[in-house]
């Protein structure tokens, strides 16, 4: 069955251009050349930024400069240097490679360096002759991703410029947040093949063809995860992590148990592409049978359609504009007047797991998030949805059980799942 499932997964990636690592390789550039004629023109133009300069350096990588490299280019190299210039006349961008770069690279960016001149003395003869009201730089006191570039550089670059156009450089946050939220028609695509491939390892992981009850352990079911995902060639951006929720015990996530009949078994899994930078986020939840049982608790089922209704609720509060302290405060309102217990933690995600965008609650933080809380829904953006509702289950004396949810969903307009999303308990019998 293991093999069968993951050749099927093989496959699936195969036909859409995501395996093996030389077709990710070429689609990734597709990528890459299509967010430069989408997505770039209009974040520069939203953000007000004519120009747009990332600087990198060798072991000290900016790590925006990730998502402007082509697939031969996996790190910087001594100091790589990249300009992007828009034309407020005709919305054209001009792609510019200062220092090393690689071949595929010089199909995309312009080498406008010369043979006598260094890369300081590169750029400051380039901003020189385009003469930019605004240059973005990667600075920004919210976004760990938007924040990379190093001191020393951005000293190198205000004395490559002048005291004249050092007084133009500005953070360039509104620039870089959009850059890395917004997907491209061609990563979406991707993204549903990615969250369906992450389903097909959860409902393997999670059934009788690999728990044995009494026998298999949490930790069992992460290994087999990073197996998996290895095998298909990528890369896990965390854990994965697998817990259990069991009667009688008041932690609400045990990790390292052996799994007995009638726990309630809970994944959190994302991987990520090595060429094709996009992340999946998800959590299910499954439930072991007991002897005789040939469905769940009808409370902990309840509790999965209560959490299924928040969902709801969240994804029709995801209105472009909204800011994402606006979107929990709504959604939480709501579920609480139905009679909800909730909590809502979900982020942006493509790019960056934890990825560029407005946070709509955190796990630590049931309410006001400063700064990152504050950006407004944009259309063409990926979400994890992810929450929890929890209640007393009478079946477990009272206990308190959570459900905890995670699916990945897109707002391209309207707000739609990726690839569905979990509507029963898993049963493993």
């Amino acid at each position: 069955m293991y093999q069968q499932v993951m050749n099927d997964m093989k496959r699936k990636l195969e036909e859409a251009g995501l395996y093996p690592l030389k077709k990710q390789a070429e689609l990734s550039t597709r990528i890459l050349k299509e967010r430069f004629e989408i997505v770039l023109p209009w974040a520069m133009e939203e953000s007000g930024m004519d120009m747009w300069i990332v600087l990198s350096r060798e072991n000290c990588e900016d790590p925006i400069i990730h998502t402007l490299f082509t697939w031969d280019m996996p790190e910087a190299r001594r100091i790589s240097i990249l300009m992007f210039h828009r034309n407020k006349e005709t919305g054209e961008i001009r792609k510019m490679a200062v220092g090393m770069h690689s071949p595929e690279m010089s199909h995309i960016y312009e080498n406008v360096q010369k043979k006598e001149e260094d890369v300081w003395q590169a750029v400051g003869r380039v901003v020189a002759e385009i003469n930019p009201e605004k240059i973005a730089v990667d600075r920004s006191f919210i976004y760990g991703f938007c924040d990379g570039l190093s001191s020393t550089l951005y000293e190198g670059l205000k004395n490559a410029v002048g005291e004249k156009y050092a007084e133009r450089i500005c953070d360039g946050e509104e620039l870089t947040v959009r850059w890395l939220q917004r997907v491209s028609p061609l990563e979406k695509e991707a993204m549903k093949v990615l969250t369906n491939v992450t389903h097909d390892i959860v409902n393997y992981t999670f059934s009788r063809d690999f728990i044995t009850p009494g026998v298999t352990t949490t930790t069992d079911i992460e290994w087999c995860m990073r197996n998996m995902i290895s095998e298909i060639g990528y890369l896990y951006w965390f854990g994965p992590d697998v817990d259990l929720q069991r009667e009688g015990s008041n932690v609400s996530r045990m990790f390292g148990e052996t799994i007995l009949p009638g726990d309630l078994i809970h994944c959190d899994i994302g991987l990520n592409g090595i060429y094709v930078h996009l992340h999946t986020d998800m959590q299910w939840v499954a439930y072991l049978l007991k002897d005789g049982e040939t469905q769940a608790p009808a409370e902990f089922e309840n509790l999965l359609d209560k959490g299924n209704r928040f969902r709801e609720i969240v994804m029709e509060e995801l209105k472009e504009g909204v800011l994402g302290n606006e979107v929990f405060a709504a959604a939480m309102e709501r579920a609480k007047a139905e009679g909800i217990q909730p909590m809502l933690y979900t982020h942006p995600l493509g790019t960056f797991g934890h990825g560029s965008g407005p946070t709509i609650g955190l796990y630590s933080n049931q309410g006001f998030v400063p700064g990152n809380g504050e950006r407004p829904v944009e259309n063409q953006t990926c979400y994890a949805l992810e929450l929890n509702v929890f209640d007393d289950a009478a079946v477990w004396g009272g206990q308190q059980v959570f459900m905890y949810l995670e699916e990945d969903i897109c707002k391209d307009g309207k707000v739609d799942y990726l690839d569905g999303h979990q509507e029963r308990l898993m049963l493993i019998k």
